[in-house]
This record gives structure tokens, C-alpha cells and sequence, in this order.
């Protein structure tokens, strides 16, 4: 506080407020000291890094990874030990049971199987031949008796050689089968009808008087080539003759030989062969 100097009161010297502080100590201005405060943040010690410290790379035997260890923790039930080739004897002992089974199961049905498709084979025993009975061995012998009877007994449609033996126009017998066969053939040829009529039977077949009428009504010059004719008896008893020409008007000794002709069926008639049926070409 400033006191008026003594003497009196000259108004110069009047009595002034002290001044206050302003609330804003930077209102005095930047080049002030600013009061002592928390405006500025003082300077902290750095922090020293403290290295966590190191976890066992496994857990504990019995407790689960991502489980709490400390006591008292509630943990999931403990991981059973694995078993080190615990499932390959019970493996291999199926194997080998099964193995057993199959193989006793082929040696019981397999054998089985083959005897009932076996008509000839024993009870279960493959290894003896069964011998024929008698009964069957004289079944046997009837059977290859009345093959061989078939084979030496000529039949319809048998084979060349089953014919009997070639004649010829120029020597025949009239009364054979084979020779009333030629001998229709040679009146044919030389135009003479009443001859080929007394050939035919009277009931032959309509093949049969066809063909006669055809040849009296045919006037084609004579041949001068021979003819050649043969016989043969079926196993049903049906005769039958072939007349015709051969390729070297020779005595024919396979079908080869033959160029052309007639095949009859000839039957019995009054004690003599007549035409029955005729056929164009060898017919065996």
C-alpha cells in the first residue's frame, strides 16, 4: 500500500486499489512465467518389459489341451492312452476263422454238388468208377446190335453206294425193278406207247400218269446214248428205281456220274413190278 506523502492532500496523490490477479494467469501475457500447475504432464520413468514367463510346450498327462490346470478346476474326464497295435490280433484272428469256415464249407457242399449232377457218381466218393450192372450192359449190346441192323438195312434217302448194281439198256432183266424202270425209258425213246401203258399200274399216282401222258404225246428224235438203271428196297419196304444217262455212258459208280433221269416207286402188280410213282432226277 502506498501512503500520500505528508503534508496534505494533493489529489495527485490519490489513494488506488491494489491491483487483483487476473483467474488467467496467460492473460499477462506469452513472455510469463506460467504458475506453477498440472498443465504440462511431467516426464514419466519408461516401463521395463517383463518377459511372461514360459509355459510348458505340453500339457500335464491326463488334462486336455485349452484347459485350466489349477486346482480346484473343474476339468473334462481325462483322455484315455492310445493303444499301440491293441486291434490287429483280433483282426487277424477273424481272418483266419473265416478262412477255416470257407474252407470247411467247400470241402462239406462242393463235393455234394458234383454228385447230384453226377447221375453215375457214389455217396460223397468220387474216386471209384461205378460199375455197369447187367441189365445195362445187355441194354448196351441191343442198342449196337440194332444200330449195325440200321446201318447194313437201306433206307429212303440213303446214301449212293446202298443201290444195287447198275444195268444197261443194252443187257437187262424186264422183270426187275431196275429193268422195268429201263425198259419205259427205251419205249419212250423209240415212241412206243402201248409198251409204256403196260409199264404203269393201273392205280398209279397222278405224277405217274402225268408224266405218260406227256411222253406218248412227245415226239423228240430217239437218243442213241445208252441208259443206265438201279434198284434199291427202303427200310419200310418201298421199292424203287432210278433210269436215266451218264456222263460217259459208262456203268455209274458215284451220284456224280449221273446227268440226269427219272426215280419210280414201283409196287407189285398180278405177279409183276408196275410204275407207281416217278420223281424227276436221281433221288437217293
Amino acid at each position: 500500500m502506498t501512503y500520500p506523502p505528508p503534508g496534505g492532500g494533493n489529489p495527485q496523490y490519490q489513494l488506488q486499489p491494489e491491483p487483483q490477479q487476473p483467474s488467467d494467469p496467460y492473460s499477462q501475457g506469452y513472455n510469463s512465467t506460467p504458475p506453477p500447475g498440472n498443465y504440462y504432464q511431467q516426464p514419466q520413468p519408461p516401463q521395463q518389459y517383463t518377459q511372461p514367463p514360459m509355459q510348458s510346450p505340453m500339457p500335464p498327462v491326463g488334462v486336455q489341451p485349452g484347459y485350466p490346470s489349477a486346482p480346484g478346476s473343474i476339468l473334462p474326464p481325462p483322455l484315455p492312452p492310445a493303444k499301440q497295435g491293441g486291434n490287429l490280433p483280433v483282426i487277424l484272428g477273424v481272418i483266419v476263422a473265416l478262412v477255416v469256415v470257407l474252407g470247411i464249407a467247400a470241402v462239406l457242399i462242393i463235393p455234394g454238388m458234383v454228385d447230384d449232377d453226377d447221375p453215375q457218381a457214389g455217396d460223397g466218393d468220387t474216386s471209384e468208377s461205378v460199375e455197369p450192372s447187367k441189365e445195362e450192359e445187355t441194354t448196351e449190346a441191343a442198342e449196337e446190335t440194332t444200330a449195325e441192323e440200321e446201318a447194313a438195312t437201306p433206307d429212303a434217302g440213303g446214301a449212293f453206294s446202298e443201290w444195287g448194281p447198275p444195268s444197261s439198256s443194252d443187257d437187262f432183266d424186264p422183270a426187275s425193278p431196275e429193268g422195268v424202270a429201263i425198259a419205259y425209258q427205251v419205249a419212250q425213246n423209240t415212241g412206243d406207247d402201248d409198251a409204256m401203258r403196260a409199264l404203269v399200274s393201273a392205280d398209279a399216282t397222278s405224277n405217274m400218269t402225268i408224266d405218260l401222258e406227256w411222253e406218248i404225246e412227245d415226239t423228240t428224235e430217239p437218243y442213241p446214248y445208252p441208259y443206265w438203271g438201279m434198284a434199291r428196297e427202303d427200310a419200310d419196304g418201298t421199292m424203287r428205281a432210278w433210269a436215266g444217262w451218264t456222263m460217259d455212258d459208262s456203268a455209274p459208280d458215284e451220284e456224280s456220274d449221273i446227268v440226269t433221269g427219272y426215280t419210280y416207286t414201283l409196287v407189285e402188280e398180278d405177279g409183276a413190278w408196275k410204275l407207281y410213282d416217278v420223281e424227276y432226277g436221281f433221288v437217293e
